[in-house]
C-alpha cells in the first residue's frame, strides 16, 4: 500500500483524538521497524498502533461486511483513554452524545447492514456517503470515525489495491466546513421543519467531501495506474466488440 496515502489517512482521522505527530513522521514510522518509531507523545503511539492494526486487518478482507466492520473496530484494542472500551462490540443500551446529537442507544447488526445496503457503487461518492452513515450511526462506544473512514476506504478498494484514490479528512481550513456538513447530517430530521432534510444534508456532505478528494494531487505512480486501468478497459471493450463482430460473420 502507498505509505504516503496511509499516513495521510491516519493523520487526518487521528486529529479527532488529539494526534500531534507530524504527517512526515507518521509516514516514516510506517516505513521503519517498531523500535525505531518516534512520536510526539505516548498517546500518539497507541493511536497509531491501533489504526495500523485496523488498516492491516481491513486490507486482508475481500469485501466490507457487518462482521468486517466490527472486526475493524475490534483491532483498536489498546484499551487506553479515548480508545474503544469494548472493541468490536456494537453498542447495547449505551447512551452517548456527539455535540447536540444523540444516536440510538442500541445498534444492531441489521442497522449496520441497512447502511451497507444503502450504497451500491464503489465510487468516491458512495464511499463518502457510507462514511457519513457509519459516523452518524455511532455503532461503537469509541473509535467510530476511525472505523467509518477505514471501512469506507475498504469499500471503494483503496486498501485492497483496486483503487488509487484514498478518502482522507481535510487537515486544513476545509476541515471546519467538512465537520459542519457532517454535523448538519447528524442533526437532519425530515419531520422537523427547523432541521435540514436528511437526504439533502447527506448530499451536501458528499458533494463537499468529493470535491476535496478530487483536489488531492496524484503522484506519478497513481497517474500511471489510472492510465493503465483505462487502457485495459478500452482493450477489453475492443476485444468484446471484435468477438461480437466475428460471431455475426459466422451466423
Amino acid at each position: 500500500m502507498n505509505t504516503k496515502k496511509l499516513a495521510e489517512l491516519i493523520y487526518s482521522v487521528a486529529q479527532y483524538d488529539g494526534y500531534n505527530t507530524s504527517i512526515l513522521q507518521t509516514q516514516k514510522n510506517l516505513s521503519t521497524n517498531k523500535d525505531e518509531w518516534q512520536f510526539t507523545n505516548e498517546t500518539d503511539r497507541y493511536i497509531f498502533e491501533d489504526l495500523v492494526k485496523a488498516i492491516h486487518y481491513a486490507s486482508q478482507q475481500k469485501k466490507l461486511t457487518v462482521d468486517v466492520f466490527k472486526g475493524i473496530n475490534a483491532q483498536m484494542d489498546s484499551h487506553k483513554e479515548g480508545q474503544p472500551e469494548n472493541p468490536g462490540k456494537l453498542r447495547e443500551k449505551v447512551t452517548i452524545h456527539v455535540g447536540d446529537y444523540v444516536p440510538p442507544r442500541t445498534v444492531t447488526e441489521k442497522m449496520v447492514q441497512r447502511e451497507l445496503d444503502s450504497v451500491t457503487e464503489n465510487s468516491v461518492e458512495d464511499g463518502w456517503a457510507l462514511y457519513a452513515r457509519f459516523a452518524k450511526l455511532q455503532a461503537f462506544d469509541n473509535g467510530n470515525k476511525r472505523t467509518a473512514l477505514i471501512s469506507a476506504n475498504l469499500f471503494i478498494g483503496s486498501l485492497t489495491g483496486e483503487s488509487s484514490t484514498y478518502l482522507t479528512i481535510p487537515t486544513d481550513f476545509r476541515r471546519t466546513q467538512f465537520d459542519a456538513n457532517l454535523m448538519y447530517y447528524y442533526m437532519a430530521d425530515d419531520f422537523d421543519d427547523h432541521m435540514p432534510d436528511v437526504q439533502y444534508s447527506l448530499n451536501e456532505f458528499v458533494r463537499f467531501a468529493k470535491e476535496y478528494t478530487e483536489t488531492q494531487p496524484k503522484n506519478k505512480f497513481e497517474e500511471r495506474l489510472v492510465e493503465a486501468k483505462e487502457k485495459q478497459k478500452n482493450h477489453t471493450s475492443m476485444t468484446e466488440s471484435e468477438i461480437a463482430k466475428n460471431k455475426g460473420k459466422t451466423l
